[in-house]
């Protein structure tokens, strides 16, 4: 790299780091005006736009990274998200296949013999569907084993140890296991996130259950003794994603905030989802008459029976969302505006994915505050 690109990339950098977008985007313009051949600089143009909720107008930056560079392994990856985000699933999924490529995914492709499902015929075969990403993904995506199911396949689930304990309630599952075991003779394989594509998923057909996954009636009812005599309305809240993904600093809300919001909003019975707060927010939020069980949520299906007595859950965009979602209950997700995930697309207050979710977004990078103004007004409003 010369010295003005290297200039031209710490400067790009810096504003990007201080939330200067339009700065960003003059000095990656500025990048490939004098190198026309640089495709990074049309891909960073792109994400930034893309990221700006302008998803389309990104295509043609994407596309011309790829001219000058058609194997680069993020390029293709960008322009799907753009596509997803764009609500086109059609184009979106055919193009996500580029993740293999990078961020260590192509351990996932590793080690199988047999054919990898492509649409060939299920009837009396067995499958082994191979979850991938973070928990809230398989959560999303465990939905589309009902297809497989319908077309007549024995499915096996290999999955993160903390979601085995709630899918193995499956009717439809025969095994879940972890991906550390061996899973055993089947005769396809597929990533779950490749499913849609596979199975031609759009807008238009995707599955509409209000709820796919349960909890046992035991683990309820323990958790309902837990909770006690129910008075007020229950609030389950979630509001940080991982601390360690960079992209927790734009969906997660700063915990004064979500403090704040609680503190204004005493009339309610608000119970914490959240199972990494730390010692210093745990104590917050005690004093703050918030219900916690540190230690009693093992794993996801005590999760989910939390969630099941709960009137509504208000959560980032982190598993606690997909998992109330994929529940059936009422879910109120609120997200950023800078960088917001491709799953809940663009300018729309509901989503197709969950039936019983209401998003609630940012008017402006880091105005939490709007957003948690908003979902007050909205419990004010909600009778149980």
């Amino acid at each position: 790299m010369n010295n003005e690109l290297q200039r031209l990339d710490e400067q790009a950098k810096n504003f990007y780091e201080n939330n200067d977008f339009l700065s960003c985007l003059l000095t990656y313009a500025e990048a490939f005006t004098k190198y026309p051949y640089l495709a990074l600089a049309y891909n960073n143009y792109g994400n930034i736009i893309r990221e700006l909720g302008m998803p389309e107008i990104s295509y043609g930056y994407f596309e011309t990274a790829l001219r000058i560079e058609p194997e680069h392994k993020i390029y293709k990856f960008n322009y799907a998200i753009a596509h997803l985000l764009a609500n086109d699933l059609t184009k979106g999924f055919e193009l996500f296949e580029a993740r293999w490529k990078f961020k260590g995914h192509e351990d996932t492709l590793i080690g199988y013999t047999k054919p990898r499902y492509e649409g060939q015929d299920l009837k009396d075969k067995t499958i082994l569907v191979r979850g991938e990403q973070g928990h809230g993904d398989n959560i999303q995506f465990v939905r589309f084993l009902w297809n497989l199911h319908v077309m007549g396949a024995k499915i096996k689930f290999m999955v993160t140890d903390g979601l085995i304990p709630l899918l193995s309630n499956s009717d439809i599952i025969q095994r879940v296991m972890s991906y550390a075991d061996d899973p055993g003779d089947f005769d396809y394989w597929i990533p779950i996130m490749s499913l849609p594509g596979v199975l031609g998923v759009t807008l238009d057909n995707l599955p509409k259950q209000v709820c796919y996954l349960t909890v046992s009636t035991n683990l309820q009812q323990e958790w309902l003794k837990k909770l006690g005599p129910k008075k007020k309305m229950r609030v389950g809240f979630s509001w940080s994603g991982r601390r360690d993904a960079w992209l927790n600093e734009h969906k997660g809300v700063p915990f004064d905030t979500m403090l704040e919001m609680i503190k204004s909003n005493t009339q309610y019975e608000w119970v914490n989802l959240q199972i990494d707060a730390t010692d210093e927010e745990s104590k917050a939020l005690t004093a703050a008459g918030v219900r916690q069980f540190p230690g009693a949520i093992r794993n996801f299906q005590d999760t989910a029976a939390l969630i099941m007595a709960m009137d509504v859950v208000i959560s980032v965009d982190t598993a606690i969302a997909h998992l109330s979602g994929a529940l059936g209950r009422p879910t109120w997700v609120m997200l950023n505006w800078f960088a917001s995930c491709w799953r809940w697309m663009s300018n729309r207050d509901d989503s197709p994915w969950y039936s019983t979710i209401r998003l609630f977004r940012q008017p402006a990078i880091d105005d939490w505050q709007s957003v948690t103004k908003k979902v007050s007004q909205f419990l004010s409003w909600m009778k149980v």
